[in-house]
């Protein structure tokens, strides 16, 4: 049996990089080089206070915009109360009109009172669905922003091992949702490799592929 030796590398088959998707500081690496990690494992976290804040405003937003919608819902019950009176007082000066027992000004001055309360009350009811729009919007924006947190923390996207570490805690890492950010780590999986090794020119034809 003729045998080759020949020096060369081992490459991972699927090798990943891991990149920060926000800008910020390293505040925890969980991880050095040569570790062994499951999928879903936390590997580092990023400190971005701007998406904090971004998370509690967003929060805030919503509070203020239920709150609002509480408020006009609130009252709905008294302007409808005053609806319906200015229609049973619209409803008698006009049969009171047909009696001939006011006069045209104090029927018209009962029908103006009933446009106005029938114009605030569906106001109001325009008004609650502006505002529930605007609660809607504002749960889609906190949702982003707790997106945007979720960011920060960087988990292996699969088990293998920690192939490369090149950041260290405390560095500042530069990222964005648009392009890769400053590359972390990579993270190799090691259950199928490859070996690319230099040949001799004499010794290829004792190589069997």
């Amino acid at each position: 049996t003729a045998t080759v030796s020949a020096s060369g590398k081992i490459y991972p088959d699927i090798e990943l990089k891991m990149s920060s998707d926000v800008s910020g500081e390293i505040v925890e690496i969980n991880v050095q080089e040569g570790d062994s990690v499951r999928k879903g494992q936390q590997l580092a976290k990023i400190y971005a206070d701007i998406y904090s804040n971004q998370v509690n405003q967003a929060a805030a937003q919503v509070n203020q915009q239920e709150a609002m919608v509480a408020n006009v819902n609130a009252t709905l019950p008294g302007l409808k109360a005053s609806m319906d009176a200015a229609q049973a007082q619209f409803d008698r000066q006009k049969q009171l009109l047909v009696q001939k027992v006011i006069s045209q000004s104090e029927f018209e001055t009962a029908e103006t009172t009933l446009r106005t309360a029938q114009a605030t009350y569906n106001a109001a009811q325009q008004n609650v669905h502006s505002n529930m729009a605007a609660v809607a919007s504002a749960r889609e924006n906190l949702a982003i922003q707790s997106e945007n947190v979720s960011r920060t923390t960087i988990t292996s996207p699969i088990s293998g091992v920690i192939s490369l570490l090149s950041v260290k805690k405390g560095e500042r890492v530069v990222g964005n949702s648009m392009m890769a950010g400053t590359e972390m780590m990579r993270v190799a999986d090691m259950s199928k490799i490859e070996a690319i090794v230099d040949v001799g020119e004499n010794d290829i034809p004792k190589v069997l592929l």
